[in-house]
């Protein structure tokens, strides 16, 4: 039995992970928040919140060793030096806790420090220096570490109908308006995983002896060519297909999909546009087909969530 604590636990990623971890009934598992009124969890007897200072390592060394927690999953959303920051004051809280032995960061989607290697900044070469900033710090710290990598979450093409923690945002396909957005020329493989298939692999991952720095996810592994052919079929109609090739990509600008325009009003438009060029030139450019040993070979007793048949549930008939 392991005493997890996974910081970043209420937002679309951690409650699955959190969810998934609490199923196994194998572990102690406890919510790091800045705050102990959580409501994602307050009726759940299975799930303790710790109400951490991210501002303070020794306080939160305090806690981490005061409950004996021996693993920490991070999924918080790395986006600034600000968040950046939080998470090393997590890393060295739990270095100077004494219990801690295990860290995971917050990384999942790509593979940062191979595209950093390669010299690529996909999303962003700010927010994957970011990543792997932390992976740094953690390789000069005693704390054993894995990266989940796990491209990108397939939950996206299930809304409305899928019931996911994820906020909406329509990339590549626009099912329920039936508008495609292929970023090159849709031969290139993409991995997709589901973030729930995520959070239980991260579930199995807790028992394994030892870890790899980098863990592998693949939930499905498909030609966006043959998405929009599944999904023309679930939907049973023909979809407006338009192909933005790498040029365009590399311009910020991407074929707009009707379900984003509400979304402009939280989401500026040239923001949305630049984050989705770039994944959809990390897609096009093969960034997303991830090679060599995967976490599936390791823990073949979790089963993942087909493209296709994810489709054909969610989408026949509608």
């Amino acid at each position: 039995m392991v005493r997890v604590a996974i910081a970043g636990g209420t937002g679309g990623l951690g409650r699955a992970v959190v969810e998934e971890i609490v199923a196994t009934k194998k572990h102690d598992v406890f919510l790091i928040s800045r705050t102990e009124d959580v409501k994602a969890f307050k009726d759940d007897p299975n799930v303790k919140v710790l109400a951490i200072d991210y501002d303070s390592p020794e306080a939160i060394a305090s806690i981490l060793k005061s409950n004996n927690i021996d693993t920490i999953i991070s999924t918080l959303g790395i986006f600034k030096e600000e968040h950046q920051k939080a998470q090393f004051n997590l890393i060295d809280g739990a270095v100077q806790s004494g219990t801690v032995k295990r860290f995971t960061p917050s990384e999942f989607g790509l593979d940062y420090v191979q595209n950093k290697k390669d010299g690529v900044g996909i999303p962003s070469e700010a927010m994957r220096d970011l990543k792997t900033g932390t992976v740094e710090k953690l390789e000069a710290s005693p704390l054993e570490y894995t990266r989940f990598v796990c491209g990108f979450f397939l939950d996206y093409f299930g809304y409305p109908h899928y019931p996911t923690y994820l906020p909406y945002m329509g990339i590549i396909l626009d099912i329920a308006n039936g508008v495609a957005a292929i970023p090159g020329d849709g031969e290139v493989p993409v991995t997709f995983t589901l973030t729930r298939d995520v959070g239980k692999f991260v579930a199995e991952s807790l028992s394994l002896e030892s870890w790899e720095p980098t863990s592998i996810i693949i939930g499905d592994k498909v030609k966006l060519n043959d998405m929009l052919k599944w999904a023309e079929g679930a939907t049973g109609k023909k979809f407006d297909v338009h192909y933005d090739d790498v040029a365009k990509l590399k311009t910020y600008q991407v074929t707009e999909l009707p379900s984003n325009v509400p979304r402009y009003a939280f989401f500026p438009k040239p923001m949305m546009f630049g984050m989705l060029a770039m994944m959809g030139l990390g897609m096009a450019e093969g960034h997303f087909d991830f090679k060599g040993p995967t976490l599936n070979e390791k823990l073949p007793q979790v089963k993942t969530t087909k493209v296709k048949d994810f489709l054909e549930e969610y989408w026949t008939g509608k």
